[in-house]
């Protein structure tokens, strides 16, 4: 992966007034280039194009993260994104230290679909993902959580269940907002289920999380 082409391209396609509202929007967290999802996504197409014919050039990876325009980040995580099939439980250290730095919400909700995936084809790492539920670091305890999304029937609902029961009952808006998502997207598949967990948590749980919860479910249910 060419790093030095990719953030020379980005640098040509930089647009100063619209990185304005962009890193606002973030509270002011990360530097943008200004350049737009779509657009970046375009721009990186021609860089991943053969990218999973070869091994995860981890290299480029950390180049983009300790860049301090958030774009890069993005395009690391697309990168990934693209290389899932190479990703193995060997590579959860370094998914680790991508979660706990320069962590927010826009790269933890990305990290957990991706370490989710290694988790599925390798239920070892569940482990790591338990231990991760209690952990002093709310993003890993956010991937933690969200780690399941989309898989409905293939979803672990032991581990689910565990995972959030060890994050009720806290403050922290991302790990309740969380809780909330991870919930409401297996209600879809199994509402009942969701149903029978908020009525035997309903105590501990915050409001935030119950009105995310019972997005789907029957009104008079929930």
């Amino acid at each position: 992966m060419d790093y030095p082409a990719l953030l020379a391209v980005l640098q040509q396609h930089a647009n100063p007034e619209r990185a304005v509202p962009m890193q606002a929007y973030m509270k002011h967290r990360f530097a943008y280039f200004g350049i737009g999802k779509p657009q970046l996504a375009l721009l990186c197409r021609p860089f991943f194009k053969d990218a999973a014919k070869q091994p995860v050039d981890w290299d480029f990876v950390h180049h983009c993260w300790d860049d301090p325009h958030r774009e890069l980040q993005y395009a690391a995580l697309e990168y990934l994104k693209k290389m899932q099939q190479h990703l193995t439980p060997q590579n959860i250290p370094r998914l680790q230290t991508l979660i706990t730095e320069k962590s927010w919400w826009d790269s933890a909700d990305v990290l957990d679909r991706i370490v989710g995936g290694i988790a599925l084809r390798h239920p070892e790492v569940n482990a790591v993902l338990l231990a991760w539920s209690t952990d002093d670091n709310i993003w890993l305890r956010r991937v933690a959580i969200d780690h399941q999304l989309l898989r409905k029937h293939h979803t672990d609902t032991a581990l689910l269940e565990t995972i959030i029961c060890n994050n009720l009952g806290q403050k922290e808006f991302f790990i309740n907002k969380a809780i909330g998502w991870a919930l409401r997207d297996y209600s879809k598949t199994n509402p009942a289920w969701v149903q029978d967990f908020i009525d035997r948590h309903r105590h501990k749980m915050a409001k935030l999380s119950l009105r995310e919860a019972g997005k789907y479910l029957p009104r008079e249910a929930t």
